[in-house]
């Protein structure tokens, strides 16, 4: 988003530099995975399992008065079997907890743009990796890779301002 303004003086114009957020490293955090049920549940699994995901992204400035902060996407998978029949239980596969970070440097953010830069647009870079991470960790314990569609974060952040 450029902005012109007119120097009233000179009557030159100049533009002021967009928002923006410019990613450093990024990293697993934190990764816990469990097969519920192992060994035994090897033998039950013959399809690819039904999916409960849920996601949050935590931000936070790595020092005072420091544009450089560290953004956390949180992704809990768990994959499960669905009843065969009514009135028989869901039998759970596995369990997945993943942090995924980044350390990211906002550039010219205003009040307005802080938050849709690191609760929009970070998480929407650290996306790819940690999909990718969490399809590895599935394929890694002997199932089929989880598969992610893209995320909404815009309302995701719209969701959570509205809940408060």
């Amino acid at each position: 988003m450029n902005t012109e303004t007119a120097d009233s003086l000179s009557g030159a114009s100049h533009t002021s530099p967009a928002p923006s957020v410019l990613m450093g490293i990024q990293y697993v955090k934190s990764v816990e995975f469990q097969v519920l049920g192992a060994p035994a549940i090897y033998s039950r699994v013959t399809e690819r399992p039904h999916l409960g995901v849920s996601v949050d992204v935590r931000a936070h400035q790595m020092g005072e008065n420091q544009p450089n902060f560290e953004v956390e996407l949180i992704l809990r998978c768990q994959g499960h079997l669905p009843a065969q029949r009514e009135g028989e239980e869901i039998v759970p596969l596995f369990d997945v907890n993943l942090i995924y970070a980044g350390i990211f440097t906002l550039q010219h953010a205003t009040a307005e743009t802080f938050e849709p830069l690191l609760l929009i647009e970070a998480p929407r870079l650290l996306y790819p990796a940690a999909r990718n991470m969490l399809g590895t960790l599935c394929r890694e314990a002997g199932f089929l890779p989880v598969i992610m569609q893209q995320i909404d974060f815009a309302a995701l952040w719209r969701n959570r301002r509205a809940v408060g």
